[in-house]
This record gives structure tokens, C-alpha cells and sequence, in this order.
């Protein structure tokens, strides 16, 4: 790919992700009625960066044994 194609490849990929954010929050908007307080919270845990991050994060941590005991943490 040439600079001018990358660029337009960029523009177009951009152009369809906001398209498809912006047909994301109408539906939200229009399902919102719907939705019990439950579903509400576990959609505004599932769109927060920084805990969804942590959360992989500590996932993979647990994978791999690295896990601290719940008596540890409760102490």
C-alpha cells in the first residue's frame, strides 16, 4: 500500500467505527426502556476502559496461578 491508500484506508476504517458507535448508542437509547437496573450496570461496567483492562489483567494473572488468597485480601 502506497501513503495515499493507507490514509484512505485509515479514513474509511475510522469513518465505518463511528458509524457503527453511533448505531450502538441508538440502540441503547432505544432499548434503554427496556433494560432492568441489573443490565444498566453491567453495560456501564462493560464500557469502562480502565476496569475492563484491570480485569483481563487480573484474568491472566490468574491463569497463570498468580492469585492471592481471599482471607488475605478480606484482612
Amino acid at each position: 500500500m502506497n501513503t495515499t491508500t493507507t490514509k484512505s484506508y485509515v479514513a474509511s476504517t475510522r469513518q465505518y467505527a463511528l458509524t457503527e458507535a453511533q448505531e450502538a448508542v441508538i440502540k441503547l437509547i432505544t432499548l434503554k426502556p427496556l433494560l432492568s437496573s441489573r443490565d444498566e450496570e453491567t453495560l456501564s461496567l462493560l464500557i469502562n476502559k480502565e476496569l475492563m483492562q484491570r480485569l483481563k489483567k487480573s484474568l491472566k494473572e490468574a491463569e497463570k496461578g498468580k492469585v492471592e488468597p481471599l482471607k488475605n485480601i478480606l484482612k
